[in-house]
C-alpha cells in the first residue's frame, strides 16, 4: 500500500485552479507495480488465476451490492463525491430493476454450453429460437443484443475452427433499424454504435462461419450502410417514405426504375424480389398463413372498442384489470 500511495504521490499534479492531474507512468514502474501486487495477492491466499484471468469472457462473479459500496468509497476517499454521484444513482437504479434481474440478478446461474444448447440448439434436433426483448429496459437493450450476437458469432466461429465445417445457422432481426442505426463520428463508443459494430462484423464475416443475416426494417434508411452494401437479396413492401425510397433506387438498375412509381401503393401481401435470390426484379405474392399462424399485426380496432359494436353488430368488451399488469410488471408471485 505504501508502495502504490508512494508511486501516486510521485506522479501527481496540482494546478493553479485546484485541478488534479497525473504525468504518465513508465513501462518499467507498471511492470514493477504488478509483481507486487500479484506477490501480496498470492501470499495472502489468493488464486493467480483469479488474479490473471486468461481472457475477457471468464466471469468473475461479485455482488453488485459490493461494488457500489466499493465505488461510493472510492468517490469519498478521492473527493470526487459530486463527479461519481450522478452514476452511483444510476447503477443503484439499474440494480433494483426487477427486470434486469435475469440480466444482472443472482437468480440465474447457467453455464455457457447450457445457454449455447438452449438457444442454437443440440445435435439431435431442430431448433428456432424466438428471443423476445420488447419489455428489456431501453437502457440495455443494445448491450444486450450486441452480447447475444457475439456469443452466437463467436460460438459459430469455434464450431468451425473444431469441426473443420460450419454449422449453418441464420439470425433475424426484427425492427432491425432499432438495432443496427447508422451512426456518425460524433456517436462512436455509445452503446447504440457499438451494437452496430457487432452486426457490421457479422454481415462482412459471418458467410465463411456459417451465419446468416436477415433483416426486417420499415425504416431502411437507417440501417448501416455497411450492413446494408453486405445484403444480397432484398424483399420490398410498400414503402412510401421520400428517403426509404431513395435508398431502394440506389438498389435497382435504370430499366427498372418505373417499379419505384409501385411502392407507395403495393396492397398487403404484395412485394417486390430483386437481388441474387432472383435473375429480374419481380413482384410476388406472400402466400396466406393459417390463422392461428398469423402474426398479431392487425390494426387496433379503435371504432369498434369504443363504441362496444363491430361492424357486424357484435358486443366488443375489453376487461381491464391493471391490478395484474401491475402484478407481472414488478414480478409479484399471487
Amino acid at each position: 500500500n505504501e508502495m502504490i500511495t508512494e508511486l501516486i504521490q510521485k506522479h501527481k499534479e496540482v494546478q493553479n485552479n485546484g485541478w488534479v492531474n497525473y504525468s504518465e507512468f513508465t513501462t518499467t514502474e507498471i511492470v514493477e507495480l504488478i509483481e507486487t501486487i500479484r506477490t501480496c495477492y498470492i501470499s495472502l491466499g489468493g488464486n493467480e488465476v483469479e488474479l490473471y484471468p486468461k481472457n475477457e469472457d471468464i466471469p468473475i462473479p461479485f455482488e453488485g451490492d459490493i461494488f457500489l459500496s466499493y465505488l461510493e468509497a472510492l468517490a469519498q476517499e478521492t473527493g470526487n463525491e459530486q463527479y461519481l454521484e450522478f452514476l452511483i444513482a444510476r447503477i443503484r437504479t439499474i440494480l433494483a430493476d426487477t427486470r434486469m434481474d435475469s440480466i444482472i440478478g443472482n437468480k440465474t446461474n447457467i453455464e455457457l454450453d447450457k445457454w449455447l444448447e438452449k438457444y442454437l440448439g443440440a445435435s439431435n434436433k431442430t431448433s428456432f429460437t424466438i428471443i423476445d426483448l420488447s419489455l428489456v429496459p431501453s437502457e440495455i437493450i443494445h448491450v444486450t443484443t450486441a452480447v447475444i450476437s457475439r456469443i452466437v458469432f463467436e460460438a459459430l466461429q469455434r464450431y468451425r475452427k473444431l469441426n473443420e465445417v460450419t454449422l449453418p445457422t441464420v439470425l433475424v432481426m426484427e425492427e432491425a433499424h432499432s438495432f443496427i442505426t447508422r451512426y456518425n463520428d460524433n456517436s462512436e463508443g455509445n452503446a447504440s454504435s457499438t451494437c452496430t459494430k457487432v452486426f457490421e462484423k457479422i454481415a462482412r464475416e459471418g458467410r465463411k462461419f456459417g451465419l446468416g443475416l436477415v433483416l426486417s426494417s420499415q425504416r431502411p434508411s437507417e440501417l448501416s450502410p455497411t450492413v446494408l452494401s453486405q445484403c444480397n437479396s432484398f424483399i420490398l413492401h410498400r414503402i412510401s417514405n421520400d428517403r426509404d425510397q431513395d435508398l431502394v433506387s440506389k438498389l435497382l438498375p435504370d430499366n427498372f426504375k418505373g417499379l419505384l412509381k409501385e411502392l407507395p401503393s403495393l396492397p398487403s401481401q404484395r412485394a417486390i424480389l430483386l437481388g441474387w435470390a432472383s435473375e429480374l426484379p419481380i413482384l410476388l405474392k406472400i402466400r396466406d398463413l393459417s390463422i392461428d399462424q398469423r402474426p398479431q399485426s392487425d390494426d387496433p380496432d379503435f371504432w369498434d372498442v369504443w363504441t362496444r359494436k363491430d361492424k357486424d353488430g357484435q358486443v366488443v368488451e375489453r376487461e381491464v384489470d391493471w391490478k395484474d399488469i401491475a402484478d407481472d410488471w414488478q414480478e409479484k408471485s399471487k
